[in-house]
Formats: structure tokens, sequence, C-alpha cells
């Protein structure tokens, strides 16, 4: 079996954290490669899955790429990629099944804006483990959940999972964490039933400091004049709200309500991940959560739970700390450097009153429950 083999002519993305898309790149036909090529070369990685014309995208990185080293794998993948090349689905999964399991597999799911790239970057510190953050083959499947049959979107996870856990030639790590940004704690479950032995962690924020920190990012990725344009959070609906019709805001807002601003934009994020979170643990998954909060004021302690989570040893503690002593999203749009301003009064007042109306906590002083302790 082979693949269509594709030259890059073009590459643009909307917005440098946009979701990985086959329209990311302008593809010319360039032949065919093999399935035994593909498999037999780590440079060849993943991209995406294109769920309307069922096919995977496979980016081809120069020799020897490390995408654990990267802040975010789908943009090292997108500014990095040199060919490409297209498989239908049932190739895909069949081809996968020759891959072998990693030994150990860990999801690091989050809501995001709390602290799980600086996680994924302790993980990357433990020689027996590789890292990798933000592939984006789980937040595409994520974002169609509501259109795949429950067997095509657990077959879809494994395969591609298989298909991701392919380190570097040299790398032969005990371990491989995977973490996807934030929207594929909604299907964690799933990713459960194709992992049945997978360990799973849960990262998290209380409310207004998850708002205020996507409120600056935002600025960051889309840019201060189109962020501050009247409903601006209408372009992201389909990405970050996870598949759901834009009708879910009437569930929350009468048809006098005027104009929905960024802070309760987010803060129906955040309630949507979190619920995501309680769900999968109601159904039965076995979960470790960290507080964004208790990670940066008792650093050694909660870098030794999320180590020991994933069933790493904590032999490697205080190389796994390092990773402290930088930016870890460096380089990136994401960094700190890069001026934003936070929520004022009167928009942290409507995400505040927002939360009351839906019934949720804040987490700023209470603890989510996980599977080792009941929350607080």
């Amino acid at each position: 079996m082979s693949a269509d083999l594709m030259k890059i002519t073009a590459r643009s993305k909307d917005m440098s954290a946009s979701l990985s898309a086959i329209s990311d790149f302008s593809l010319r036909p360039s032949g065919q490669i093999s399935q035994s090529d593909l498999l037999g070369s780590p440079d060849w990685t993943l991209y995406c899955m294109d769920i309307p014309s069922k096919q995977a995208l496979f980016v081809e990185l120069p020799p020897g790429t490390d995408l654990s080293e990267a802040a975010f794998a789908y943009s090292h993948q997108f500014t990095a990629a040199r060919r490409a090349a297209l498989m239908p689905f049932d190739q895909f999964i069949e081809t996968s099944d020759t891959i072998t399991p990693p030994a150990r597999l860990a999801f690091l799911f989050s809501t995001g804006r709390c602290g799980s790239t600086l996680a994924s970057r302790i993980f990357a510190r433990v020689p027996e483990v590789w890292s990798l953050s933000e592939p984006d083959y789980l937040t595409n499947l994520a974002v169609a959940r509501l259109t795949l049959a429950a067997d095509e979107i657990t077959e879809l996870i494994r395969a591609a999972t298989l298909w991701t856990c392919r380190p570097p030639e040299g790398r032969t790590p005990e371990t491989i964490v995977i973490k996807p940004r934030s929207e594929p704690v909604l299907i964690a479950n799933v990713c459960q039933r194709a992992f049945p032995d997978s360990r799973n962690v849960f990262m998290y924020r209380d409310h207004l400091g998850y708002t205020n920190s996507c409120f600056k990012f935002a600025q960051r990725v889309m840019g201060p004049e189109d962020f501050f344009a009247e409903d601006a959070w209408r372009a992201l609906w389909d990405f970050v709200m996870v598949g759901l019709p834009i009708s879910y805001l009437e569930e929350w807002f009468a048809p006098d309500h005027g104009p929905i601003d960024w802070a309760e934009f987010l803060t129906l994020m955040w309630g949507l991940r979190i619920d995501g979170y309680l769900r999968a643990l109601r159904q039965g998954m076995t979960f470790t959560a960290i507080h964004y909060h208790d990670l940066n004021t008792d650093r050694v302690e909660e870098t030794g739970r999320l180590l020991q989570a994933c069933g790493i040893s904590t032999q490697h503690l205080d190389q796994a700390m390092t990773a402290f002593a930088e930016d870890s999203q460096k380089g990136s749009v994401g960094a700190s450097v890069t001026p934003a301003r936070p929520l004022n009064a009167e928009e942290t007042a409507r995400a505040v009153a927002l939360l009351a109306l839906m019934g949720k906590r804040d987490y700023l002083a209470g603890r989510l429950p996980d599977s080792h302790r009941s929350g607080s």
C-alpha cells in the first residue's frame, strides 16, 4: 500500500494557534510514497485528521527533528514541514496495527492556561520519557466528536496515537506523555477506551485566573485590532467550543442580553472543560487532578505527584524541576513577554455573574475531586 505524496507549494494559517488542517498548506500531487517508507522514518509525523475527506495528513520534518523540544508540536510541524502525504482513514487504521504501542502511555488533559505546557516540559526533562506538547490529531477528533460514531472515533484515536508515538531515532523511552490542547478533555473517555491502561492527568485553573490568562493569550494570537472587534470570539466558536452549535448560547443568555463579551465567552469555555473532566471522572476514568496554584506554590510535591501519576519514578525529580527556570512557551506567540491587558472590573463582574448563573464553583480555594481524593 502507498499514500499520496504531496509537494508543499505554500503555507498559511488565519492565526498561528488555529486548529491544524489540510488547508494550512497548498499541496500539489507528487507521486506516491510507500507505507513502509512512512512507517520506517519518524521524520514523517501525523499533522492532522481531516474528517470531511476521511484522510490523515502527514508532514515530513528535517532529519532527526525531535518534536518533544517544541513548545507546541503543531506549530513546529507547520513551519518545518518539507513534504506532505495523504492517507485514507481505512488504510491509516489498518497500517497502525503494525506499530508497537508504547510501554507506558499517559495523557495530560487540561483546561488550558493552567501550567500544562510547563508540565510537558517537566516530563521532557526526564531521560526515560518522550513528552509531546499539542499534536493536533486529538483536537481534530474532539471538534468532530458529535459527527462520529463511538466505534469510529475510538478506532481513529487509537490509530492516530500509535502513529504519533514514534520518537526520533535513538530515543527509546519507557513512557510517552501526550499533552493535547484543552478541547480533547471532552473525549478523554474515548481515549481511555482506545488505551485502557493509559495514565491520565487533568490540570486546571480557577475561573478568573483562566479567563484572564486566555484573555491575554487571545490578544497575542489574534492581534489587538481583530481581538477587540465586536463579537470577535465568534470566529473561534466551532474550534474552542468543540463543535457545539451556536444555539448553546440560548441556555445562558436572554434574547435582550446585548453583545456577549470575551469574559462571558471565556467563562463558557472554562465551564465546558470542567464539565468534560467531571463527566469522564463519573464514567470511571482514573485521573490525578493538579491545580495551577498548587504547582506554582508547592513545586517539589506537585512535580513529584505529576511524575507518579504517570508511573514515572521520582529519581530524576531535581532534573525535572529545572523546567521551572524558563518560560515554557518561550519563542512562541504565547510567550509572556508580549504585552496584553487583563480583564477590567466590568468584564470581571460579567464573568463572575455568568458563573453564578451557571451554578458552578470557581475553584479558587476549593479543589476538584479526582480518583484519589474527593473535592473540597
